[in-house]
């Protein structure tokens, strides 16, 4: 959704207050989907794209343990979490590697922020916890990652940009390996 809204938009998804451009009203951006596509994004889509938009907002996605979490609950199954409550279940080790894979995606730069270290420790104690279902986690993670490739296939993202994104997606899956995250 993300690289498509992009596509779509270009520079006006995120702004650019250096060059006065202001951040693309979500509702704007969901009524022009609809006017250019002849369809509306689904709840679960906006909030994932929401997520992503927050996440990449200063590297808040690395910097802030509550932030990580809204984004990781979203970008898995674009929920928001216990609105009711404020609070959040605890994230599986398949939610925080495909939300750390999304998130590197996205981000627009060679260096991905550091995990600050509320983030890094609660990433840790995840996969701890799950050790043993690290194989079962890299193929959640792989099914999702083709999933949104054919979606992007299907709605005709040149195939230049697909190819860059896969290339993306190899180095980001090789940094996680050797981070001892997959």
């Amino acid at each position: 959704m993300f690289t498509i809204a992009l596509w779509t938009f270009g520079d006006e998804v995120m702004g650019n207050p250096d060059e006065g451009i202001d951040a693309m009203d979500p509702s704007e951006m969901w009524a022009e989907f609809n006017s250019q596509y002849g369809t509306w994004v689904t709840e679960e889509g906006e909030n994932r794209l929401n997520a992503i938009i927050a996440g990449l907002q200063g590297g808040a996605f690395w910097r802030d343990l509550t932030t990580f979490m809204s984004v990781t609950t979203a970008l898995f199954d674009g929920d928001l979490g216990d609105l009711v409550t404020g609070g959040f279940e605890d994230l599986n080790a398949t939610e925080i590697m495909w939300s750390v894979l999304e998130m590197e995606l996205a981000w627009d730069s060679d260096d991905t922020p550091e995990f600050s270290l509320d983030v890094r420790e609660y990433i840790e104690d995840a996969l701890r916890e799950e050790q043993e279902d690290q194989v079962e986690n890299s193929k959640a993670v792989e099914k999702n990652y083709l999933f949104a490739l054919r979606q992007m296939q299907n709605l005709g993202v040149p195939k230049a940009m697909i190819r860059e994104w896969d290339e993306e997606y190899a180095a980001v899956t090789e940094d996680l390996e050797d981070a001892n995250i997959s």
